[in-house]
């Protein structure tokens, strides 16, 4: 039996968990199994992507590719050309993701809840697609495992809209998913063969969004839920061990850190006060409501584009000298927000696409992208009557304090990012890295 028969790789996603958590949970006694794990592998932070959002970052996870690789840039995307905009699914995936790789060495993968992923496309094995998929069907291949998960009662994702209803209907609706997600894995990793098994949690994300402020403000009643809600994953984690031999490169990681959420941040409204953004009706209804002489408009979460002559339908900003130009003096307007009640600066960084992005879709890229200081989620709605403001929400993303960790002791990249989980992946299963990767393999091999 050679190598590519033998080894195989299982990774487990715990979307939106941060780095310091982890080490809390660990310190504290919450989480035993990963404690024992840790101790005999690496447990390192890593960096999410630009921005660091899940179909951004679980998308450049499956390919090892920076977004002007594989297209996806947010949630919601530009048609080119137009002020027209898309929700990207798995067809706008342009880079080739990691299992059609693993396919070409006849290497099969179990793939359950990635993000970016529906609808289920034909690959060799197993895929139940994650967010943002709707109807159990067309997120699953084969076909035939659709009667196997509606007989376990597998549920896609958490009814979120719960929270208007109760927080308490919410707490259930979170564990129920949690509770079927985890029949569905532990019962592919047992009955399926495999040589990649992927399986992403995407209800940690949703939990953090919910309830991280209570947690970290000492909420007796949804502390206790939120630590019960890890003691669950660990115990899981108990029984993916179960799974781990000689053989088995096992991976566990997030796509972004979290933290607690104190301000929204309205970006066009800031435009407008600023005077580069102006509509023809009020309130607008979409980008085509944008008005003449606008220069900039802002989608979610901090992506700015400028509304440039030539590629806009109504641009205005000449490409050259007066783009950059406009560029600078925003950047250096933006970074001078403050927060009215700290009087601290709510924008940490702006980067411009070319220091972030690169590749064949990189026109398709926001010429700047907003870097908020943590706690400032910043806001593409396209109309606010104000710049902060505050919802549902009491967690956001973050960019830092993201974690993998590998049962693999000889780490030998210092910085690391989730786009170098991919060619990590590949190089434990022995298949050569692709040359146009943006990420590398962090682990020396034996």
């Amino acid at each position: 039996m050679n190598n590519h028969a033998r080894k195989k790789t299982i990774v487990i996603g715990l979307d939106g968990t941060p780095y310091s958590l982890i080490c809390k949970l660990i310190q504290q006694g919450v989480c035993p199994n990963l404690s024992s794990l840790i101790s005999t592998g690496s447990l390192r932070e890593i960096k999410s992507t630009h921005p660091p959002i899940s179909s951004v970052a679980w998308t450049s996870f499956m390919t090892g590719m920076n977004p002007a690789k594989h297209g996806i840039f947010g949630f919601v995307d530009r048609i080119p050309h137009t002020y027209d905009v898309y929700y990207p699914n798995s067809r706008h995936v342009k880079s080739e993701p990691i299992w059609n790789i693993l396919r070409k060495h006849n290497m099969r993968s179990v793939l359950i809840n990635i993000p970016s992923t529906y609808p289920a496309s034909e690959i060799y094995g197993i895929l139940i697609a994650g967010f943002v998929a709707i109807d159990l069907a067309r997120a699953t291949f084969p076909n035939s495992i659709v009667p196997v998960l509606k007989e376990m009662g597998y549920k896609i994702d958490v009814d979120t809209q719960l929270i208007n209803e109760s927080e308490d209907q919410l707490i259930q609706d979170l564990y129920l998913t949690l509770e079927k997600r985890i029949q569905a894995i532990l019962h592919f990793m047992k009955s399926e063969a495999f040589s990649l098994f992927v399986a992403i949690f995407t209800e940690t994300d949703r939990l953090h969004h919910f309830f991280w402020e209570s947690t970290i403000r000492n909420n007796i009643k949804y502390r206790s839920l939120f630590l019960d809600y890890y003691k669950t994953i660990d115990l899981f984690l108990g029984k993916v061990m179960e799974n781990i031999d000689g053989n088995t490169t096992l991976i566990i990681l997030s796509d972004h850190g979290f933290c607690e959420l104190k301000q929204e941040v309205y970006i066009n409204y800031w435009l407008q006060e600023e005077g580069y953004l102006h509509f023809k009706i009020t309130p607008p209804k979409s980008l085509h409501n944008i008005g003449e002489g606008s220069m900039a408009y802002c989608l979610d979460p901090g992506r700015l584009y400028i509304n440039l002559r030539g590629r806009e339908p109504n641009g205005c900003v000449e490409a050259g000298y007066h783009y950059e130009q406009l560029r600078e003096m925003i950047i250096s307007k933006l970074t001078e927000i403050r927060d009215p009640t700290t009087n601290i600066p709510i924008i940490d960084r702006v980067y411009k696409r070319e220091e972030i992005y690169h590749g064949i879709y990189f026109d398709k890229a926001p010429d700047l992208v907003i870097k908020p200081r943590q706690g400032y989620d910043l806001k593409g709605a396209m109309y606010h009557t104000t710049l902060f403001d505050k919802g549902i929400f009491r967690g956001m993303h973050t960019y830092d304090d993201a974690f993998v960790y590998i049962n693999k002791k000889n780490i030998i990249k210092h910085s690391l990012e989730i786009i170098d989980v991919t060619a990590t992946i590949l190089a434990s299963l022995d298949i050569p890295i692709p040359g146009d990767m943006d990420g590398i393999n962090f682990i020396k091999w034996n």
